[in-house]
């Protein structure tokens, strides 16, 4: 979902995924993904349509959406959008998703050794804007979105089928760690600017009982 320009959809085909679509509503977004499909031959579909109405397309049994929901500028608009991800999955069906970290840091200086810096209205609210401005090297470009509760994602998600919803933080990689040194990573590790949710169609299995 909101596939871009295909940067996700080419990971997960080169990762073993047997049929890859990306849906983004920017057909100029789609141009340069297909660009890259035309060069590369992964296999990949890309199609434009809206997350909240992305028709028959499925059923899968995956969707990954990165920095989806938080451009749902209002309650209804994100309720729409989790009810189009559940419509093309499977019963048992898995949506991985990155939206903001309800509680990220304000702070200007918090993320900046990490090349971007967050900017929100005081008081928070939800759907308050935010603005994520990256300056690293010789990038440099700022995307706005909204900042939602995590009551508000979770209400929308369980109220469009989803019967399992579960927040994990993100973590630096070994590689990472080995680059920059584990106390690098300490400052955004406390407080991440963003989160993934796991939510899953059917509820996550018990585990069985050992018994001794």
């Amino acid at each position: 979902m909101a596939g871009g320009s295909g940067a996700y959809t080419r990971l997960l085909k080169r990762g073993g995924a047997d049929r890859v679509v990306g849906l983004d509503a920017s057909e100029g977004m789609l141009e340069m993904a297909r660009w890259r499909e035309a060069h590369e031959k992964l296999g990949v579909e890309y199609v434009c349509r809206d997350v909240a109405d992305p028709g028959p397309l499925g059923p899968f049994d995956l969707v990954v959406g990165v920095y989806v929901l938080p451009y749902a500028e209002s309650v209804e608009r994100l309720h729409a959008m989790c009810r189009g991800v559940a419509s093309v999955l499977a019963a048992h069906g898995r949506f991985v998703t990155l939206p903001l970290n309800p509680e990220l840091s304000l702070d200007p200086a918090w993320y900046a050794p990490y090349g971007f810096t967050m900017r929100s209205e005081e008081p928070r609210v939800d759907g308050s804007p935010a603005v994520l401005t990256v300056d690293f090297g010789e990038t440099q470009f700022s995307v706005s979105s909204q900042q939602w509760s995590r009551a508000t994602y979770e209400r929308a998600l369980r109220e469009a089928g989803f019967a399992a919803v579960q927040w994990d933080e993100l973590r630096p990689s070994a590689e990472g760690i080995a680059e920059s040194g584990q106390g690098f990573w300490e400052r955004y590790v406390t407080c991440p600017h963003a989160l993934i949710l796991d939510c899953r169609m059917q509820p996550w299995p018990v585990a069985p009982q050992v018994r001794s």
